[in-house]
């Protein structure tokens, strides 16, 4: 060790380093590792000193750091020690200073600064102020001396590492909060100290020099927060000249610094010392004081034309703090307001300062708007926080009284907006008050007025609406996509993935954006509908407006920004708002611009109503008013509105136009066809770009639907116009769909179900526009007509499907299925199979080729067999809500073809398409199950059969029994198997294994399935298809489908009496024993004791000997279930349930047999107990499942004492 201490490094060969540092390294991170001697830092020191490469220095450096964060080392150093520490560390950070601890012509390198400023923190962490009392005088004495440069670097650097060691400890443990606290306290209290820091501040943050000032800004901002405000902000005459400065004058002049770095350091400069916390006087006095508001507005003007990006954002940042001080103030005194007198509460600020924050606020908030404009999306976000809180201490509701519905109303100074219209409709909008200071002309206190509805304090009325106007038409504008060449993209390339990111980055800017422009819309309803009647004037202009030929056109940016601002509005507002001729709301005259409508047509309309009307007027350049008697007046001309037909503007103006399909309905003769015009024409479903074209086809399904009526008239006109469209939907893409389009916040909202899987797009949705017109139940429409078209149609998707079937185009056939679900969407019942049943029949046909298709694609093994059947059954549902009952007749074609392969998922969906139609069709269905059910159950008596062990432990499985006389025995094997095969950890580790595979998994939905089937048929009257009796003959050999039937019964009893006895899962018991008491409500005889008179003979036998007995008694009783889980308590309940009607529907001689031959002698309960027992399970009163179970619970002990040798058959949940 001492030759490698006194080895002076003398060589200046580049290669020599290598040879030093190679061996140097680990020798001193060993030291530090190893801790061998608490002196061991002194090698790092003498290394330090005997070096003239910096990266040695760095590494001792390093080294030094770990060493000093062992703990306890610093603290336990002798005080010999501690000074030659001090005086070592003070000499290498006056050797930095100095310049002469390196020999390089930049002087010590920053790395290295850094470092060493990090080990003279640690130092002070541990020993100021007790042992180093003089650590802050040493180090500010060390300015005085060496180059400036040099001086400030160092004095930054080792504050800002004294901040970031032991100031920011106080955000971490309990040791470094009592550090941080004890290092605050120290330099507080040492004011001569603390007086040399801050001159020292003060005069390098004036520094000429750019990089020292900026610097020394930076730094001076890190202590501002626990620093005391007088030390920034008053001048001190003991130690300085008269003429000297204080810090924030200092750094107040660094804002108008043409140096983009300085600026930003003292935008973060005074945005920590406005956030700082004082009294909210003290707050408004520094703010005027230093003028920040004349600030701020300098800053972002300096800043529209600076080529520096980051100029902007600390503008903006700068300019949010100032104003949500500001506000707070004013959120102060508008609790203050608003507060019961009689009770605690805070005291308002001072109505002078009041109205000087006011004052400031409405001064600031245009620069705030200005930003919100701005294009960077980070001064958009800095500015957004500061917008909101402006309108929501606007609309903030400070009472009830006085609220009202009749639109304005002036009460005591306060001016009020209907909060129960909203202005147009929005039901949670807020109350538009102004009261207060200067409230409506009122200058009283704001505490005077706590005995009224009171708005916010001191707000100046019109300032506060051209504010709000402001921000409302900021949100509009910044809300469109970004100029194309600024962007760098081409937005009408849909296939560009730079254009789609472009587009989601706009949506995502929009989506906050339009959280603020609702919050206008709901504070101050008629300037949002200024705004965006502004907007759609400036996007959407007419030869009458007063543009001249020189004026620029509106660029389709402009176009589509408005009309998503309509389409804003609307999503906000209820329906009534959107229709005009609506009565009881809110419409100003005064701010409806010029252009728009008549005077009485406006006072005539609701105000969203009246702003899709102009849209509509406006969208091919026609005055308002004009008469259009057919779709080819309405197409599209891109003279007037060449925006139109741009992939992004398209779509939200059809948008617009499903939202306020109403103001549609309550005005079609002139809005009608000029909205089916732009959906069906090159503006719509005709659009070139294929997303676009979808979209359109989408959402004119949306439009058609519920004005089906007004279509009517124009249905000819209308089917021509989607003539060429719907033949082209069914045919493949040429293109791939991305599905990314970020317009409005509905533009990409799902399209469930068929539509939104592989081989179908949202073209598809044409045929449900179609369906709907050609379902019009209209007397104006001929029935030959009707019956005609649909015939037409389907045919022709029926040849498609057809030639598909032939060429083996699954993604084809599967899309012209589709498309015959879709159009039998638009027919009711009522009209396709009584009104006009020869519709229902053009619609079957359909459905029976579909049908036929799955066989020729079964044989197919590229999954187009399973496209093809969920197409057909989504077919086959849609059929059946529009057909009824002449569906039937391919039920049984279906499910035999789906459980035809036999797979368990298959089989569950045959289960489900089952008990839909159960569901629906009840009793009528009887035939279908006695079709069915034999072979679903034989089916998935098979497909079990791979997963069944004897007590389901194995795959969650128990499988199927095949008769009742099997039960027992099946038992005693879940039994034997439960006494042999302890469970370990390592066994029911496997098993969860097992479980967790998808065949595993597919086999318990299966089984689920199959008893929600039994279920289904009891609940829906259809277990007289399960009796064997009374059927009509379906076909020949009766006989032997009586056979099957009475084989299927036995086969569902047995497989239900024993999952509800031994299944491993407490809810497949539960489900069980509901389906179980399903059945025995239809087959236990109707009156007590009258065994003669069962609709399944046996039945009641069976229930009492093998349900009762091993499903509900002993299952519980032995404690199988546990009564204190909630699936246990649940299974326990039904089982209560079905014990209860047995008692109500077979009389006292059940009874008398379930106490003395179960209850007593099988299971040693005395009389009493069981006595007990029965009553609470026959009880029907109102707490009768909580007293079953609490004598359950007490059957439990006492069965476990007296019969300890039965054995459990345990489930889980």
């Amino acid at each position: 060790m001492e030759r490698s201490s006194n080895r002076r490094d003398t060589t200046t060969s580049p290669n020599l380093t290598s040879i030093i540092v190679v061996p140097i390294v680990p020798f001193f991170f060993s030291l530090t590792f190893n801790q061998a001697t608490p002196d061991a830092w002194r090698a790092c020191v003498d290394r330090y000193q005997c070096t003239s490469y910096p990266e040695v220095k760095f590494w001792c450096l390093q080294t030094l750091a770990h060493a000093f964060l062992v703990p306890n080392l610093l603290a336990e150093l002798p005080e010999t020690d501690v000074a030659v520490l001090h005086r070592t560390m003070m000499g290498f950070v006056g050797d930095a200073v100095a310049n002469t601890s390196g020999s390089e012509p930049g002087g010590v390198p920053p790395f290295l600064k850094n470092k060493l400023s990090q080990c003279v923190a640690l130092v002070a962490k541990i020993h100021f102020p007790d042992r180093w009392p003089g650590f802050l005088r040493d180090f500010l004495g060390l300015l005085s001396t060496g180059n400036l440069s040099n001086a400030a670097d160092m004095f930054c650097r080792v504050l800002d590492a004294v901040d970031e060691t032991c100031v920011c400890g106080a955000f971490g443990d309990a040791f470094d909060q009592r550090c941080a606290a004890r290092v605050k306290d120290a330099m507080r209290n040492d004011a001569v100290a603390l007086t040399q820091l801050v001159d020292a501040f003060a005069t390098l943050i004036a520094c000429p020099d750019l990089k020292i000032a900026t610097a020394a800004t930076s730094t001076a901002m890190r202590y501002v927060d626990w620093m005391d405000v007088s030390l920034f902000t008053s001048v001190r005459t003991q130690s300085n000249p008269p003429q000297s400065q204080s810090i924030a004058d200092a750094a107040r002049v660094a804002l108008t610094s043409p140096n983009p770095d300085r600026r930003a350091a003292g935008c973060a400069f005074f945005t920590s010392l406005v956030a700082k916390g004082m009294d909210h006087s003290q707050k408004i006095e520094l703010i005027t004081g230093l003028r920040l508001v004349d600030v701020c507005a300098h800053l972002h003007a300096v800043s529209v034309g600076d080529e520096d990006e980051d100029a902007a954002v600390c503008a903006a940042q700068l300019t949010a703090a100032v104003g949500h001080e500001l506000l707070s103030c004013l959120r102060a005194g508008d609790a203050a307001a608003g507060a019961d007198q009689t009770e605690p509460h805070a005291a308002s600020p001072p109505t002078h300062t009041l109205t000087q924050a006011a004052l400031l606020t409405d001064t600031l908030m245009p620069t705030g708007v200005a930003h919100l404009r701005n294009d960077d999306e980070r001064v958009v976000a800095a500015a957004l926080p500061l917008c909101a809180a402006y309108v929501h201490r606007l609309k903030a509701d400070r009472g009830s009284s006085g609220r009202t519905i009749e639109g304005k109303k002036r009460d005591n100074g306060v001016v009020q907006v209907s909060r129960d219209t909203g202005g147009f409709g929005f039901g949670d909008g807020g109350v538009l008050g102004f009261g207060g200071v200067l409230g409506g002309g009122d200058s009283q206190s704001p505490t005077q007025s706590h005995s009224r509805n009171v708005g916010p304090v001191c707000v100046n009325p019109e300032t506060a609406r051209g504010a709000l106007g402001a921000i409302a038409s900021a949100c509009v504008a910044r809300g469109a996509f970004p100029d194309e060449r600024r962007a760098g993209v081409d937005f009408s390339r849909g296939d560009c993935h730079r254009v789609k990111e472009a587009e989601a980055e706009t949506a995502e800017v929009r989506r906050e954006l339009g959280v603020l422009f609702r919050a206008v819309a709901r504070c101050a309803p008629p300037i949002a509908l200024h705004a965006v009647r502004s907007a759609l004037i400036a996007a959407l202009p007419l030869g009458s407006d007063g543009q001249s030929a020189s004026q620029q056109k509106p660029t389709w940016q402009q176009v589509e920004s408005a009309v998503a601002a309509v389409h804003s509005l609307g999503e906000g507002a209820n329906d009534p708002a959107v229709k005009p001729g609506c009565e009881g709301f809110l419409t100003d005259a005064s701010v409806a611009g010029n252009g728009l409508t008549h005077t009485d047509q406006l006072n005539a309309s609701s105000p969203l109503g009246e702003l899709f009307e102009f849209v509509v007027s406006r969208w091919n350049g026609e005055i308002f008013g004009e008469t259009n008697s057919s779709l080819q007046q309405c197409a599209l001309h891109p003279q007037s509105n060449p925006s139109a037909s741009h992939r992004l503007v398209a779509p939200v103006f059809l948008e617009t136009c499903v939202r306020y399909h109403l103001a549609v309905a309550r005005n079609p003769g002139q809005l009608l066809l000029p909205v089916l015009a732009a959906f069906l024409d090159q503006r719509g479903a005709r659009h070139p770009d294929p997303e676009v074209a979808a979209r359109a086809c989408y959402l004119f399904s949306k439009f058609v639907k519920p004005l089906r009526p007004q279509i009517a008239a124009y249905l000819p006109e209308v089917l021509s116009a989607m003539e060429g469209v719907v033949l082209s939907c069914v045919e493949p893409l040429q293109v791939e769909m991305t599905r990314v389009n970020g317009n409005t916040q509905s533009l990409n909202k799902g399209t469930g179900g068929a539509m939104a899987t592989v081989g179908n797009d949202d073209r598809l949705y044409l045929y449900e526009a179609l369906g709907y017109l050609l379902g019009t139940e209209d007397d104006a429409i001929p029935a030959r007509t009707q019956i005609e078209l649909t015939e037409t149609y389907c045919t022709r998707l029926r040849h498609r499907l057809s030639l598909a079937a032939a060429q083996n185009d699954s993604q084809t056939a599967a899309r012209c299925i589709v498309g015959m679900a879709n159009i039998a969407k638009g027919f009711s019942v009522r009209l396709a199979a009584e009104t006009r049943p020869e519709i229902g029949v053009a619609l079957c046909v359909g459905l029976e080729m579909a049908t036929s298709s799955l066989s020729h694609f079964d044989t197919q093994n590229d999954g187009a067999s399973v496209l093809i059947r969920q197409r057909v059954v989504a077919y086959f549902q849609r059929m059946v809500q529009g057909v009824g009952e002449r569906a039937f007749p391919f039920a049984v074609p279906l499910v035999h073809k789906i459980a035809q392969s036999g797979t368990k998922k298959d089989l569950k969906e045959c289960f489900v398409l089952c008990n839909q139609l159960a569901a629906t069709f009840k009793d009528k269905l009887g035939v279908f199950i006695t079709q069915v059910s034999p072979l679903l159950v034989e089916q998935t008596m098979n497909a079990l059969a791979p997963f069944v062990s004897p007590d389901g432990r194995t795959h969650g499985v128990l499988g199927l029994v095949r008769r009742i006389g099997d039960v027992a025995n099946f038992l005693s094997a879940a039994d034997a198997a439960i006494a042999t095969d302890q469970m370990t950890p390592e066994k029911e580790a496997e098993f969860n294994a097992l479980k967790n595979t998808e065949d595993s998994r597919e086999a318990r939905e299966l089984e689920v399935a199959f008893v929600a089937h039994v279920h289904a048929l009891g609940s829906n009257q259809l277990v007289f298809a399960l009796q064997g009796g009374d059927l009509p003959p379906v076909r020949e050999g009766v006989q032997n489908l009586m056979t099957t039937i009475t084989a299927t019964r036995e086969t569902v009893l047995a497989s239900l009496a024993a999952a509800a006895a031994a299944h491993p899962s407490a809810v497949s018991r539960k489900a069980a024993v509901q389906a179980l008491t399903k059945l025995a409500l239809h087959w236990f005889p109707m009156a007590p004791n009258n065994q003669t008179n069962e609709p399944v003979p046996g039945f009641s036998q069976f229930a009492v000997e093998v349900v009762v007995n091993e499903c509900c008694v002993a299952a519980v009783l032995r404690g199988d279930l546990d009564v204190r889980d909630a699936a246990g308590a649940a299974a326990v309940g039904e089982t209560v349930a079905f014990q209860r009607l047995a008692l109500e529907r077979l009389g006292p001689f059940f009874a008398t047999q379930l106490r003395d031959e179960v209850l007593v002698k099988r299971f040693g309960l005395d009389h009493s107990l069981a006595n007990e027992y029965i009553a609470a399970v026959a009880s029907t009163a109102q707490t009768a499942h909580r007293d079953a179970r609490a004598v359950i619970g007490r059957c439990q002990q006492v069965v476990g004492g007296a019969r300890p040798a039965l054995r459990k058959r345990p489930c889980k949940r």
